[in-house]
């Protein structure tokens, strides 16, 4: 199968995704920079509006537990913050950066039916090892006839060559 193509979305994951998401999120919640520091000190962090701003403007780093305390200041679940950017609708990109994380979130998604397809191949490709040895252990012929498909008996059925039969049935 065919890789997805990288991609370069902006903002970039860490720090400068927080910082957009807190400006966005804060702007929509209609509160000022002093606002959100306000709630920050009532949570016990020592911040002040420079500090918002600055985190804002990714000029200042954040620290995980900023973040948390963050959302509790907003209201809202620290995974906003973290997982993925949160688009301003009047941005003239937002389209193009739904898009983009729809994307994302599919390529992920692909990438996970991908490692469990190989993994169910490898566990398919073991148990066909097992089989043969088995086979060639008990010297029992299982080798396939002609290009046609191999379907395995059902254990202890009829077809099974391993099953032993356990001698004439009452009925005889």
């Amino acid at each position: 199968m065919k890789q997805p193509k990288e991609r370069h979305l902006i903002p970039s994951e860490g720090e400068a995704l927080v910082a957009h998401n807190l400006k966005v999120m804060r702007k929509a919640a209609r509160l000022s920079q002093d606002d959100v520091a306000e709630r920050m000190r009532r949570l016990g962090f020592k911040f002040h509006q420079t500090q918002v701003a600055k985190i804002e403007n990714g000029t200042r780093a954040i620290q995980f537990d900023e973040v948390i305390g963050l959302a509790k200041a907003l209201n809202l679940p620290a995974e906003y913050f973290m997982t993925q950017a949160v688009a301003n609708p009047d941005d003239p990109h937002y389209e193009l950066q739904e898009a983009g994380f729809r994307l994302q979130d599919l390529e992920k998604e692909w990438r996970a039916a991908q490692d469990l397809a190989d993994a169910a191949k490898g566990r398919l490709e073991e148990a066909e090892r097992e089989y043969d040895e088995i086979a060639e252990r008990l010297g029992v012929d299982v080798t396939p006839s002609g290009d046609a498909l191999t379907f395995y008996p059902a254990p202890n059925s009829p077809g099974d060559p391993l099953r032993k039969d356990a001698g004439p049935s009452a009925s005889e």
